[in-house]
C-alpha cells in the first residue's frame, strides 16, 4: 500500500496511536478535532462542522481505505457514508470508551450496526474483541505500540522522587482519591497530566504544595516527562480502560502502578504494581514503586518486546486483511444465525457468576439468549442478543420453604416458556437445577424440536439429606432420587461441575455418554502473578455464604488460636447469610471482633481485588454430609489470582487439587486450619511453591481449556 492508500481519522486535535497507525500502514493521519468543549448545541454544532470537514478531506485525498477512529460514534458513521458513496473500504478504530463508557453508551447499537458493514473493526482488549465477533462482524485486537525513548524530549530530573499521574483528568479518573495518595507522600513530587480545568476548583485549590498540574502536552514533550520521573502511574475507573499511557511507560523503561483493572491486570501482570482506586492503596503502591525503582525498571524493558511483538503481529495481520481481493458483501440477512438457546434458572442472574459466565459465553459466540430467572437487576438485559424474563421470587434458607419455591418458580417459568416457544423455535434449552424436576419447564420448547440440557449445580438427593439431617432412606431424600433418576433420563444431555458428581451418576445408571463435566471456572481469567505480600500486614480472606456448611466460624476459633503469635493477622469475611449475626456474636466471644471484618455483599470485581490484596484464602468447609461434593468458586478464584489456599481436605477438592498445592487440615478443624496458617505465614517461599503447584493444577480446569465441552453439550445433535 502507498501512502495514499489509506487515511486514518479521529476527531481529536492528538492522538499518538492514531499518527503511530497511520505510519505503520504507510498512510497519513487527519487529526480534525480541536479539542474545544462546550454545551450540547455547541457540541452537535462542532459534530456538524467536523462531519462536512471529514468529508471534504477525504474527498481531496480519495483514499483507498479509511480508519475511523471511535468515539465519536459519528466519525466512523461519517466515514462509512463516504465509503458507501465511492465504493471504499471502512475501518473502524473503537477505543475501549466507545461501547460502555457513560458517555458513549448509549451508542452500542449503532457501532453494531456499523462493524457488520466494515471490513475489520479493531479493539484494544480481548473482551471487546469477543464482542464485536458475536455480532457477526470481522474483530481485530490491535494493542497500543510501544514507543521508542528516540522520540522522547529531554526533560531535566527533578532533585526529589517524581511521579507522573498520566491521564486526561476527566470522570473517568480517581482525580480526588490521586490527589489525596499526594498528601499522603509528602516528599514526593507528583505530575498531573491532562485538563487542569475539568478538575474541581475547590480540588485544585486544596491539593498539596508536592501536586502539578501539568496540562496538556505535546506527545514529545509528554515522553520526555516520563523518562525524567521515578514512576509512571495510571489510574482509571473504567473497567474496560486499556490505558495507552502504560504502554508508552514500558517503552520508556519506567516503573508502572496501574488501577486494578481485568483487562489491564490480563495484559500487564508481572510488569506494574496494581492497586484499587483509593487514597491510601495508591500511594502505598507509588512509593513501593519508586522503591523497587531499578528491579521494576528491568520489567518494563523486558516487557518491551512482547508487547512490540503483539502489536507487530496485530498490523501484519490487519495489513493482510486490506491486501487481500476484496469479497462481495452479502445481503443484509444473509449472515447465518446463531444458536437460539433458551435459559430457565431458579439462580439470579447476572449475580450467580456460573450462570452469568454461561451467557456470556454464549452471547460472545453469536448466539441470541432469553432467560427466564430471578433477578433484580434488569439493566443487565439490555446486553446485545440477550433478553431476561424476570420472575420475582422471595428467596429463604429454610429447609421447609425450599419446596414452595421450587414449586412457585416452576409455576411461574412454565407460562413464560410457552409463551417464548411459541414465538421462537429453540435450538437448545438449557435447565439449571436446583431443582431437578424444573427440566420440565422445557417441554413447551421440546416439543418445538429444541435439544434440551439438563445443567446440575448439584445432587440434589444428597443436598437433601444434608439440609434436613436425615438419613439417605428417608422418605424426602427417595423422593429426591426418584426425580433425579427422571429428570436425567428426561434430558437430552446432562452438565455437571465436578468429576465426582459424574462418577455417583454413572453409578446411578446415567448413561456416560449423556454426561459432560464443566467446573464453575470464569471466564477470562487466568493465573496472576502477584507481589508477594510478606511485607505487609498478614490478612485473610473467605468469600461465602454466611451458613454453617461453610465454617465461618471454623475460621474464627482458628484466628483466636493465632492472637498471640499474630497479633497483627486479620480476617475479612465476604458475603451474607443467615449465620452472620451469630459469626459476629462468636467473634465478640473469642475475643477477636476488632480483626474480623464482616463487609457483607461485595461486587464480584472488588471482592477479587480483596482477594488479590490477602496474604492467604481460607476455604473451612465442614464435613456435613455434602461438603465432600463440593468444589468451591472461591477455591477457584484464590488460586486464579495467586493467593495461596488454606482448606478443608475434602474429596472434590483433593480430586482436583492435590496436596502440595492446597495447604490442607481436617475439616472443622480450628487447630489443624491454625496451623497451616501459621507455616504458610512463616514460610514465603513455601507460599510461592504451593502457587506454581496450584497453577498447574489450576489448567486443567480453567475456562478456555473446558469451554469446548459446554459447547459441545449444547450443539450435539443440533436440528
Amino acid at each position: 500500500m502507498t501512502r495514499r492508500d489509506v487515511v486514518v481519522v479521529a476527531w481529536c486535535p492528538q492522538q499518538p496511536r492514531t499518527v503511530a497507525l497511520a505510519a505503520a500502514l504507510g498512510g497519513e493521519a487527519l487529526l480534525l478535532g480541536d479539542g474545544r468543549r462546550g454545551g450540547r448545541a455547541r457540541l452537535a454544532l462542532r459534530y456538524l462542522r467536523q462531519g462536512i470537514r471529514t468529508w471534504r478531506r477525504l474527498s481531496g485525498c480519495d483514499p483507498d481505505v479509511v480508519v475511523a477512529v471511535s468515539p465519536p460514534v459519528f466519525t466512523p458513521l461519517v466515514a462509512w457514508a463516504w465509503c458507501r458513496a465511492r465504493g471504499r473500504r471502512l475501518v473502524i478504530d473503537c477505543h475501549t470508551g466507545a461501547f460502555h463508557s457513560r458517555e458513549w453508551g448509549w451508542s452500542l447499537p449503532i457501532h453494531r450496526w456499523l462493524a457488520r458493514r466494515a471490513e475489520v473493526t479493531l479493539l484494544h482488549t480481548e473482551a471487546m474483541e469477543a464482542e464485536v465477533q458475536g455480532w457477526g462482524a470481522r474483530a481485530l485486537l490491535l494493542p497500543d505500540d510501544v514507543p521508542d525513548p528516540g522520540r522522547a524530549e529531554r526533560r531535566p530530573r527533578g532533585t526529589r522522587p517524581r511521579v507522573l499521574v498520566a491521564g486526561a483528568l476527566d470522570a473517568t479518573e480517581p482525580v480526588e482519591a490521586a490527589i489525596e495518595a499526594a498528601r499522603l507522600m509528602p516528599g514526593v513530587d507528583l505530575l498531573f497530566t491532562g485538563d487542569r480545568d475539568r478538575v474541581d476548583p475547590e480540588l485544585r485549590r486544596a491539593a498539596p504544595a508536592n501536586v502539578v498540574f501539568t496540562g496538556w502536552l505535546d506527545h514529545p514533550r509528554f515522553l520526555g516527562e516520563m523518562l525524567a520521573a521515578d514512576v509512571v502511574a495510571a489510574f482509571s475507573c473504567d473497567p474496560q480502560v486499556m490505558n495507552r499511557a502504560a504502554f508508552e511507560a514500558v517503552g520508556m523503561s519506567r516503573p508502572l502502578v496501574l488501577s486494578d483493572q481485568p483487562g489491564l491486570r490480563a495484559r500487564l501482570d508481572g510488569v506494574a504494581l496494581f492497586c484499587r482506586n483509593e487514597g491510601p492503596a495508591m500511594a502505598d503502591a507509588m512509593l513501593r514503586a519508586i522503591a523497587d525503582r531499578d528491579a521494576m525498571t528491568d520489567r518494563s524493558r523486558a516487557a518491551q518486546e512482547r508487547l512490540r511483538a503483539q502489536h507487530t503481529g496485530s498490523v501484519e495481520r490487519l495489513r493482510s486483511i486490506l491486501d487481500a481481493p476484496r469479497m462481495p458483501r452479502p445481503r443484509l440477512g444473509s449472515r447465518p444465525r446463531g444458536l437460539r438457546v433458551l435459559m430457565i434458572s431458579q439462580h439470579p442472574f447476572p449475580s450467580n457468576p456460573t450462570l452469568r459466565r454461561n451467557v456470556e459465553h454464549l452471547l460472545r459466540q453469536g448466539a441470541t439468549v432469553d432467560v427466564v430467572c430471578t433477578t433484580d437487576h434488569l439493566e443487565h438485559s439490555r446486553q446485545p442478543g440477550l433478553r431476561i424474563h424476570a420472575v420475582r421470587l422471595a428467596h429463604r434458607r429454610l429447609a421447609m420453604w425450599y419446596p414452595l419455591e421450587y414449586l412457585a418458580f416452576f409455576a411461574a417459568a412454565l407460562p413464560r416458556v410457552c409463551r417464548l416457544s411459541l414465538r421462537t423455535r429453540y435450538d437448545v434449552v438449557q435447565v439449571d437445577n436446583l431443582p431437578d424436576f424444573l427440566v420440565f419447564a422445557a417441554l413447551p420448547a421440546r416439543l418445538r424440536g429444541a435439544r434440551v440440557v439438563l445443567f446440575m449445580y448439584e445432587l440434589m438427593p444428597e443436598l437433601t439429606a444434608s439440609r434436613l439431617g436425615v438419613r439417605t432412606g428417608h422418605p424426602v431424600v427417595r423422593l429426591s432420587h426418584r426425580l433425579e433418576s427422571v429428570a436425567t433420563r428426561w434430558a437430552g444431555h446432562v452438565v455437571v461441575v465436578t468429576e465426582h458428581c459424574r462418577r455417583t451418576l454413572v453409578e446411578r445408571g446415567v448413561e456416560p455418554h449423556k454426561l459432560s463435566v464443566v467446573p464453575n471456572t470464569q471466564a477470562g481469567v487466568g493465573h496472576h502473578v502477584r507481589e508477594d505480600l510478606a511485607t505487609g500486614r498478614p490478612s485473610m480472606i473467605i468469600v461465602t455464604t454466611l451458613i454453617e456448611r461453610y465454617g465461618v466460624h471454623v475460621a474464627l476459633e482458628a484466628l483466636a488460636r493465632l492472637r498471640t503469635e499474630w497479633p497483627e493477622l486479620t480476617l475479612d469475611v465476604l458475603g451474607e447469610g443467615e449465620a452472620r449475626p451469630q459469626l459476629e456474636q462468636l467473634a465478640r466471644d473469642l475475643g477477636v471482633a476488632g480483626r474480623v471484618h464482616f463487609r457483607g455483599y461485595v461486587p464480584w470485581g472488588e471482592a477479587m481485588q480483596r482477594v488479590r490484596d490477602a496474604t492467604l484464602g481460607i476455604v473451612p468447609v465442614i464435613d456435613d454430609g455434602y461438603g465432600s461434593w463440593l468444589l468451591p468458586n472461591k477455591l477457584l478464584e484464590y488460586v486464579s489470582h495467586g493467593v495461596p489456599a488454606v482448606c478443608s481436605r475434602l474429596t472434590t477438592m483433593v480430586d482436583y487439587f492435590p496436596e502440595g498445592s492446597v495447604a490442607y487440615f481436617d475439616p472443622g478443624s480450628s487447630a489443624g486450619l491454625a496451623d497451616q496458617v501459621v507455616r504458610l505465614l512463616r514460610d514465603p517461599e513455601e507460599r510461592r511453591r504451593q502457587t506454581q503447584r496450584a497453577r498447574e493444577a489450576y489448567e486443567a480446569v480453567r475456562w478456555e481449556n473446558v469451554a469446548a465441552h459446554y459447547d459441545a453439550a449444547l450443539t450435539e445433535n443440533r436440528r
